[in-house]
């Protein structure tokens, strides 16, 4: 091999042995600097991966809380619209409510005993019932239209007890204790 070096002139010489600093610090710079950046990269990569499952992990938990939150918002103008449309509201809460009841039982043409009030108030929710017992007596079918009259009245009433206090086989007629309810805002 030397032999083939003395073919050289001392100018070629030079600039091979310049050739070869250069090829030796391209080795080195593979070695110590792109081999290492590699590994690094690819370190990096896998983190960047890991990254990404947890934003799209967080990501999804953020879209469910989103659509959890559009739920409860809906909720609350549900609530606020029943409190609006449903329950009684404001100083003449109890005489609107006894008009309604009183409407009710005359639509239902049943004759009705002396009725009594009673007046609960709930603290925590802010809300008061007042619930109305009193005797009817009728057949079944004007019963069942009295019972049906409340269900499908717009406000909160509700018929809370029923208790059947004579049933007369003979004439089909019923007596019932009938206890309703219903809700208003304090």
């Amino acid at each position: 091999m030397r032999e083939v070096f003395n073919l050289f002139e001392e100018k070629e010489k030079k600039a091979l042995r310049g050739v070869g600093v250069l090829l030796g610090l391209a080795i080195l710079f593979l070695l110590l600097i792109s081999f290492p950046q590699k590994r690094s990269s690819i370190r990096a990569l896998s983190r960047l991966e890991s990254r990404q499952s947890e934003y799209q992990h967080f990501n999804s938990l953020t879209l469910e809380k989103e659509d959890e939150w559009r739920q409860w918002q809906e909720a609350y103008r549900d609530i606020d619209e029943l409190k609006k449309s449903r329950f009684y509201s404001g100083k003449d809460a109890v005489k609107q409510m006894r008009l309604d009841i009183q409407h009710i039982l005359s639509q239902a043409r049943i004759p009705s005993s002396q009725k009594k009030y009673n007046y609960t108030e709930f603290k925590r929710e802010n809300i008061k019932k007042m619930s109305v017992s009193f005797n009817v007596r009728g057949t079944y079918q004007s019963l069942k239209g009295l019972i049906q009259l409340v269900e499908e009245f717009p406000k909160f009433l509700i018929v809370e007890k029923i208790d059947f206090l004579e049933i007369d086989d003979r004439s089909s007629i019923l007596e019932l204790k009938i206890i309703l309810a219903g809700y208003y805002e304090s």
